[in-house]
């Protein structure tokens, strides 16, 4: 007999519905939570579809966290510490392994942030993913991407390109093929996505990073639609220009590891989206207290340019390099 829609928001979503703040979590018709008079609160919505954001089958572990962490990556971006979240999602049947192994991913990052679910709504349909989630961040902190200021640093966390890659090698284009058979990489394809996927998928969360970071820098924003489009986004709304040293870009170990052609790893990183890692700029005279943090949260950040007057600029060992390519767009 198949589980009833209150008896699976009961059984998989009511585990973590307090927190310091929430007076009413699940149950009602609606959740109430308070607000510290000294902060501001930071809201952000992101939607996964089957699809369009990840491919059929897809662990449920993988999707549960991934839902999540896109969400506060949002959050981190603004400098905002999580607070609390919403989830709704459409089911084609309410399949309880499938909700099992989602609930567990989604809540192995959830703990780790003291993150409670405090509502939402479940519906049968194809399988998308919806959350809603809120962060706290004091008056006048919060990181936004219309205060980058010429000769700042532009600084990058993690590394770029690995989530792109996994997406072409699972549509498997005619490119891609010819590629691994060149490399000689063809009989360990499989293995080489489900590798690169999983990895992609469960990205490390920035949050205290963030938090800390917006001490310093005033200026940020998550990678989503790969970094020429987020980036563009900075400069467009703090009206500057940027220099870009390509040879500076940070770069996972697997592209080395399958000797990725030079061209292809630069593609990979510039447009390939999906890394949510942060990008943001920062007065270069607080790189020491920026290198402190940096060691203190075990997160690995670069330095790959500089805020200029004028235009977006790309360099290579200091010529310029031509770009084309149109950053993602949804539409």
């Amino acid at each position: 007999m198949a589980i009833s829609e209150f008896e699976l928001i009961k059984k998989y979503f009511t585990s973590n519905d307090r927190g310091e703040g929430i007076s009413l979590g699940i149950g009602d018709d609606c959740a109430l939570i308070s607000i510290p008079s000294e902060y501001e609160l930071a809201i952000t919505t992101d939607t996964q579809n089957e699809g369009i954001h990840f491919f059929k089958n897809t662990s449920p572990f993988l999707l549960g966290y991934k839902s999540l962490l896109v969400n506060v990556s949002d959050l981190a971006a603004m400098g905002a510490k999580p607070y609390c979240f919403t989830l709704s999602i459409n089911l084609p049947d309410a399949d309880e392994n499938f909700l099992e192994e989602f609930s567990r991913g989604l809540y192995s990052l959830a703990s780790k942030l003291n993150l409670p679910l405090i509502g939402g709504n479940t519906s049968k349909g194809p399988l998308s993913i919806s959350i809603s989630a809120y962060g706290l961040i004091k008056k006048g902190c919060a990181m936004k991407r219309a205060n980058a200021k010429e000769n700042d640093g532009i600084y990058i966390t993690g590394t770029l390109g690995l989530p792109a890659f996994a997406v072409d090698l699972g549509y498997r284009s005619a490119h891609i093929c010819r590629l691994m058979e060149k490399l000689s990489l063809n009989k360990e394809y499989d293995s080489i996505f489900n590798h690169c996927y999983e990895k992609g998928m469960l990205i490390d969360n920035r949050c205290a990073f963030a938090s800390a970071l917006s001490e310093i820098s005033s200026c940020a924003i998550d990678i989503s639609d790969g970094l020429i489009g987020d980036l563009s986004h900075i400069l467009k709304s703090s009206k500057v220009g940027a220099e870009i040293n390509l040879e500076e870009l940070p770069k996972p170990p697997e592209f080395e590891e399958y000797n990725l052609p030079d061209d292809y790893q630069e593609h990979l990183c510039l447009y390939g989206g999906g890394d949510y890692e942060l990008l943001f700029t920062m007065n270069e005279s607080f790189e020491n207290r920026l290198n402190t943090l940096a060691h203190s949260f075990n997160v690995p950040v670069k330095r790959i340019g500089t805020i200029k007057n004028g235009t977006l600029e790309l360099r290579k060992h200091g010529k310029m390099v031509d770009y084309r390519e149109k950053p993602f767009e949804h539409f």
